[in-house]
Order: C-alpha cells, then structure tokens, then sequence
C-alpha cells in the first residue's frame, strides 16, 4: 500500500511538472493579433504580447469601414462611448484598453491590461483611434509625429481629436453653490503620459528599435522588435522617391543585420511591379515648368500636412520668384515642426492664409481689432497681425505673385479672389478610389469649370514603395515569415515569397 502511494505520488508530481513546464512554454509564446490593416489599406491595429507584456503597433482608424457607416454628418455618439464602433467592428471589443468615461458602463472600473501604443506616423489610418485609449496607457512616437498630433488636437473642430490631452465627459465638479455641474474645458483636461522613441527601447520584455523612414508625412518610423522567442520587424508606411528616402534605405540595412525571423509588411502598392510615379524632384520639376507658362493665378491641392509636398510646391514657386500661401493650420504645424527642424521654410517665405470668418470682417478697416479677433480660434489669432498674413485681396490684386493652396474645403474662397483668365489649378492628392471620394471629386470638378481652371493638371507622387521595391526590400531581408498589412491584395506577396501568411481580422499568431 506505501509502496502504490510512492508511485502514485512520483506520478503526480511527473504530470505537475510536466503541466507546469506546458504552462510556461504558452506563456512565454509571442503571439500578435490583427484587430485591423488585414484586407485593407489602413486601420492599422496590431497586438503583441509575450508573458505579460501586451502592446499595440499603431491604432488607426479604418477608413474604408467607417464610410460605410459614418460620415462628416453622421459621427458616432460620445454618449454611448466605444459602443457605437465596437457595434461596427471598428474597435476590438477588448477589456482594459479603453478610456473609463466611454465604456458604456461608466460606474464599473476596469483593470488596464496595456502597457503601451507604440505608433509608426501620425496619419489617421494608424493614429486616429488613440482618442478612445485611456488615459494611464503611454503612448510612444517619434518627436515629429507628437507635434503633429499636437496641431491637430489643437487646430481640429471635429470633437475626436483628444491626443496629447483627455478631456473626460462625463466629470462632475461641485459649484460655488453646493450643485454639481459639468465640468469645461481645462477643468475636464488630462494630460496623456506620451513617451517619445529613442533609437532602442524596452518596453517590459520587448527591446525595440526604432528608425525613421521616408513617407509622405515626416517622423514615420519603422520598427525591430526583439522578444524572448522571436525578432519582428515592422515597417509602417515608406517609400523610397521622397526626399529622404535615403531612411527607408538604412533601415533596410539595419534589417538585414537583425535577420528577423518574422516580418510585418505594408503593401498599398504591391500590384505595381515597377515605381512609375514621379519622384518628389521630378514633381517639383513638372510643377515649376508648368507655373513658369502661367501668367495669371496657380491655385495647388496637396495634402495638408505632407511637408515634402510642401517643400516641393514651395520650391517651385520660389524659382518663378512667387509665394507659395498656406492656410493657417498649415501655419501652425509648420511652426511646430520648425521647433524640431529649422531647416523647414518660416512664415515669411511662405505666407499664410486670412479667410474670412464668422462675421468676415478681416478686411474691413472700420471694425476694431478686438472685433475682428473675435472671428477667429485662439491659436488662429497669433497668425492676425503677423508680417507673412495675406488675404483675398491680396491674392485678388496681384494673382501673378502668388501659389494659392486650396483643398475641397477651401474652394470657396475662390468667390472671393476671382482668378484671372490665365490661371491653372495643380492637383497633387491621389485619384478618388471609392465612391464618396469619386461623388467629392466631381463636386470639385464643378467649381473648377465655374471659374476657368479645367481641365487642371494632375501631378501626384505616392508616399508608398511599389510592389517591386517591396519585393527587392523582402529579398534582401530574408524572413522566415512574411505578413502582408495595409494592402487589399496581400496574395501577390506570394509572388516572391514562400511562407507568407495571410492574416484575417482578429486572428492571433502564435510563436
């Protein structure tokens, strides 16, 4: 009988060890999880956990789900928190990740169960869903991207812009007269714990690299990311015709040294076999040739905060001795990132933009300053008297000076500066490929024709590599596992590639 009682114990002590050893090994596994970016452009959202490390690579926004449900005119309801996009698929209906006073249950309290965002650029697709993370979760970018997301919570009137800062609905203070009310403004406004990314990092057990790339909006970066089990890299967006694309070059070398067995790959472009758009000088050639043979007013559309773009409309006029005029949130971001780089154009050389608003009497002499500033957002009012201002009259009076931007929103400024026979409009935004885009353009179209600027010229230059560059770069690396993001054809990987691994949303990876 003690002899049976012996065995019986060796057996379970075997089976606990060997339990536990099991228990270890899940543990300890890498897994990642795609809540978004798979069978898309954009929406990045990826989840990487080891042991008890959990960290989400970029939360953007699905532009492409949201139309289907939401629109400049019909925004999901505050009052009902996250309910409205987890009810659509737009965000994982997780625990722990997202801000208390818009969980639909605003009295219980959750546990956070997420220790950072680590974000690869400040474009809405990876960046624009961090205004639903809560408030504890650090949020890690590079400098360029925080100033970005920084004139954009400023400068935005849309309401979901809470990125640097939190302002909780929902808080209740006490009055001088004993009645609770709501809290405004400042009183609602907390500071997010934002964490900017040093060339290596460590993040519980993850050490990450981060290195900047070349995209079509500055401070991208992509990412090498060592775990206990395997090494991951993961590229962002980039491209290698921009201005610096000599980044997106390092970075591939870094790559190579690092031997990654797992690689997380975008692919806008992967289709294009060959890099047939124009590079950001040979744009800003075309742009010059073509404002040298205008005599009246160039009115541009380029992507507001694509600095490159920026830089090579400015050029262009310069070398046909006009200036180029931005709007005043164009003003603002440059002037942040002027804090980060010097080298980027000053008002002064570029001008910025008075429309007018509200009661629209910026240019009307007879209302007192005090007035006139009461048209305008505060952050608006330091562009009020500033040397580089211009207004509709300016512009108006003396068209043959000036490089007008004007996107969709703006076009009604038109009414007012009344270009002159012999002007041209330059459009350099990618060509509509959805149907509210198309709907958008043909609006657009109609304005054009009404004051003589179309047919126009299109001149646009991507901000991601093409599938040939794609494949180059992967060739180079050498993954052992390939895992296409922000593409709507990741099967074409498969072209050039053996093991790759076609993910659907939500679906979790384990090594």
């Amino acid at each position: 009988m003690e002899g049976q009682s012996l065995v019986f114990s060796l057996e379970n002590l075997s089976l606990i060890k060997n339990f536990k050893n099991y228990r270890d090994r899940v543990e300890a596994m890498t897994k990642l999880t795609f809540y978004g970016g798979v069978g898309e452009i954009g929406g990045n959202k990826i989840l990487l956990e080891e042991k008890d490390a959990r960290i989400f690579l970029d939360f953007g926004m699905s532009f492409t789900l949201a139309e289907k449900f939401f629109s400049e005119f019909l925004q999901p309801r505050k009052c009902n928190g996250v309910g409205d996009l987890i009810e659509f698929n737009l965000l994982p209906d997780i625990e722990g990740l997202y801000r208390e006073d818009y969980l639909q249950d605003k009295k219980k309290r959750e546990e956070v169960k997420y220790d950072a965002i680590i974000l690869s650029h400040a474009h809405g697709d990876h960046a624009a869903y961090i205004h639903y993370i809560r408030k504890e979760i650090p949020i890690y970018c590079s400098l360029i991207t925080r100033q970005i997301l920084k004139a954009l919570e400023i400068t935005s009137s849309s309401g979901f812009s809470d990125f640097l800062h939190l302002k909780e609905n929902f808080k209740l203070i006490e009055s001088k007269k004993g009645r609770l009310r709501w809290a405004k403004g400042a009183e609602s406004k907390v500071e997010r714990p934002f964490k900017i990314l040093k060339e290596e990092n460590f993040i519980k057990c993850f050490k990450i690299k981060s290195l900047p790339v070349c995209h079509s909006l500055p401070g991208a970066l992509g990412f090498i990311i060592e775990g206990k089990n395997v090494s991951i890299v993961y590229t962002g967006d980039f491209r290698f015709h921009g201005y610096s694309g000599e980044l997106t070059r390092e970075f591939i070398e870094e790559m190579i040294k690092n031997k990654p067995e797992i690689m997380i790959c975008e692919g806008t472009r992967i289709e294009e076999k060959e890099n047939t758009l124009l590079t950001e000088e040979e744009l800003k050639n075309k742009v010059s040739k073509i404002i040298k043979e205008t005599q009246g007013l160039v009115v541009v559309n380029f992507p507001i905060r694509d600095i490159d773009r920026m830089i090579s409309f400015f050029e262009a006029a310069r070398e046909n001795n006009r200036k180029l005029v931005i709007n005043s949130k164009q003003a603002y971001l440059l002037n942040l990132l002027r804090e980060v780089d010097p080298a980027l154009p000053q008002l002064g050389e570029v001008a910025v933009y008075l429309s007018r608003k509200r009661k629209g009497v910026i240019t009307d002499p007879s209302y007192p300053d005090y007035l006139v500033q009461q048209d305008y957002e505060l952050w608006e009012q330091e562009f009020l008297h500033h040397p580089a201002a211009v207004t509709f009259k300016d512009i108006r009076d003396n068209p043959s000076f000036f490089l007008f931007r004007c996107d969709f929103f703006e076009l009604k400024e038109l009414i007012d500066i009344r270009p002159p026979r012999g002007s041209c409009y330059i459009r350099s935004i990618t060509e509509p490929f959805d149907e509210e885009m198309m709907i958008e353009k043909k609006r657009a179209d109609n304005w054009l024709k009404h004051f003589g600027l179309y047919p126009y010229h299109q001149i646009h230059c991507s901000g991601h590599a093409s599938g040939g560059e794609i494949q180059e770069m992967v060739n180079m690396v050498k993954p052992k596992i390939l895992i296409p993001v922000h593409t709507e054809k990741p099967h074409l990987f498969r072209n050039f590639h053996k093991r790759v691994k076609i993910v659907s949303p939500g679906e979790t990876l384990k090594f």
